[in-house]
């Protein structure tokens, strides 16, 4: 769990497959794929929205700011010592996905499900924002409640799996996102929060 080493090796093979899948959100096959899925989730959408709007939350600012802080003093309260060592990684993982996406979203500026530009989205769709941060924050949190020794692999990582996954059904389900987009989130997360736990091991 602490080789940076093998952080850095996660990190750096999600960004540059969160990279790779921007680029090709432009090809034919990968649009291909996304309408595919747009087809058969689009007339369950009604029936799915109520779902779905519980599901997203997670990824909500006022979700994951506070989910952040939690988890930080949650390892100062149990484990003492730097404050930083908990907040600066925890910080890091919201900002972090957020800048990212947004700079990637500024370079691709690829357009939105038609769902989602006839109620007014037009901020460019790749990677899903909601996904990347609650992907960063979730996996970031669970790194350091495991190598604290207040939570157990076992438990947190199914947990993180289970809400990542569900935020990102739930970005496709409201027809905000191609289901390639909600892909880029996870990998942009994930490479976010290898670098947050890089600085964790650092400032320990």
């Amino acid at each position: 769990m602490n080789d940076t080493r093998s952080l850095s090796i996660v990190g750096v093979g999600a960004g540059l497959g969160m990279l790779a899948l921007a680029a090709a959100t432009s090809s034919r096959a990968v649009q291909r794929l996304d309408d595919t899925v747009e087809r058969g989730v689009g007339p369950r959408r009604p029936r799915l929205a109520r779902a779905a709007r519980i599901g997203t939350l997670p990824g909500e600012p006022y979700a994951h700011w506070p989910l952040g802080a939690t988890v930080a003093g949650v390892v100062l309260l149990q484990r003492g010592g730097p404050a930083r060592r908990a907040f600066v990684p925890m910080a890091g993982a919201s900002l972090g996905a957020i800048l990212t996406h947004h700079s990637v979203k500024a370079v691709y500026r690829r357009a939105r499900p038609r769902h989602a530009v006839l109620r007014g989205k037009t901020e460019p769709a790749y990677p899903s924002g909601h996904t990347a941060d609650s992907t960063a924050v979730l996996a970031t949190g669970a790194y350091l409640l495991v190598r604290e020794g207040i939570a157990e692999p076992l438990v947190v990582a199914p947990v993180v799996a289970v809400v990542a996954l569900t935020v990102g059904a739930s970005r496709v389900a409201l027809g905000w996102h191609w289901m390639s987009d909600v892909v880029g989130g996870w990998l942009t997360g994930v490479a976010v929060a290898s670098a947050c736990a890089i600085a964790y091991e650092r400032l320990r």
